[in-house]
């Protein structure tokens, strides 16, 4: 099976899909082990974690389980009271996993990061306490990108921790009715799905470059922090349809002209001049120039302009607020294949 994903390189909250019990134990293992290659901490947050004969045929399959269980490179947690607690609504466990999370990183030497394997979610679903499911997997998104901010602040300053938190969740059962009507959802509270029965494809091996105009200081932030997540090749963030002219038609002559970038992240509410304008100049000066489009409008009345200009790359128009992993399929599926 190869189902890995670069644990040292950049953070995911990654949606794991499954066909089997077997299937979903192993990657687990695969991943731990991997996690401890690369010297991380690594969590074993399972509501399975409390059953002896689960966690013995577990430790037989992870590399030096003993050892990495005294040295605290390997933690077991038991999420049996997480399950129990998220069925009444209440988070607290969570919170203060996470808390003592922060404090058991302070005192690791290395800054290799941490790699949480958590099914409490997936057991939720499996037993039809879909809400409770997805109010765990927001708060999984949340800490995700909570850590993901705390990155860029601490940019440069060696205090960055890696995040990878791995939940699975049952793809034979996503595909049948009702739980079909979930998947979307479930999706949209996570940085990547993988297949565990396959190769890993994502975003994150993407040489790509990347402009965004985004006029929304806060907007702005996200965007960095999520596409650096994602390990793209070039991100320039500009706040006016001006300053992308600029960067797409008048580059520094210190830069390589030939050079451009892959996609247009144009946002519709501008400040200075229309985006129809911005993407009509860009468009008559590289007619193959590709453009994803953002608004709060409806997306027919966004398509009805583009049209009107004869934008030929439009490869989507997204609806604020999105997912970004909407934004995640956009690039992987119209970059990878264009």
């Amino acid at each position: 099976m190869s189902n890995v994903i670069n644990l040292s390189s950049c953070s995911h909250h990654a949606m794991l899909l499954y066909n089997d019990c077997s299937e979903r134990e192993l990657a687990f293992i695969n991943y731990i082990n991997q996690g401890l290659q690369e010297k991380q901490l690594c969590v074993y947050a399972s509501v399975d974690a409390y059953n002896t004969s689960h966690l013995s045929k577990i430790s037989r399959q992870i590399k030096g389980y003993e050892e990495n269980i005294i040295k605290r490179n390997l933690i077991i947690l038991n999420l049996k009271p997480f399950y129990d607690s998220a069925l009444a609504g209440d988070l607290t466990p969570f919170d203060e996993f996470y808390i003592q999370l922060q404090q058991e990183l302070k005192h690791r030497d290395d800054k290799n990061g941490v790699l949480i394997v958590a099914d409490c979610a997936d057991n939720l679903f499996r037993d039809k306490h879909f809400d409770q499911c997805d109010i765990v997997e927001k708060w999984w998104q949340d800490v995700y990108l909570k850590w993901l901010q705390q990155q860029e602040e601490t940019r440069g300053k060696d205090q960055n921790h890696i995040i990878n938190v791995i939940c699975p969740h049952s793809g034979s059962l996503l595909s049948r009715h009702p739980f079909d009507k979930r998947k979307h959802r479930l999706s949209h509270n996570h940085s990547i799905i993988i297949d565990a029965s396959s190769c890993v494809s994502s975003v994150e091996e993407l040489p790509i470059r990347v402009l965004v105009v985004e006029p929304e200081p806060d907007h702005q932030q996200i965007y960095s922090i999520w596409l650096r997540s994602m390990g793209l090749k070039e991100i320039v963030i500009t706040n006016s349809g001006n300053k992308c002219l600029d960067e797409i038609l008048n580059r520094d002559p210190n830069k390589d002209k030939t050079v451009g970038f892959d996609v247009i992240i144009l946002d519709t509410h501008l400040r200075d001049i229309p985006f129809v304008e911005v993407a009509t100049k860009i468009a008559n000066a590289k007619p193959d120039q590709q453009f994803i489009f953002t608004s709060t409008l409806p997306s027919d009345m966004i398509k009805q302009d583009i049209d009107s200009i004869g934008i030929k790359n439009n490869k989507g128009i997204l609806t604020k607020p999105f997912g970004f992993v909407d934004l995640s399929s956009l690039i992987d599926r119209n970059i990878r294949n264009q």
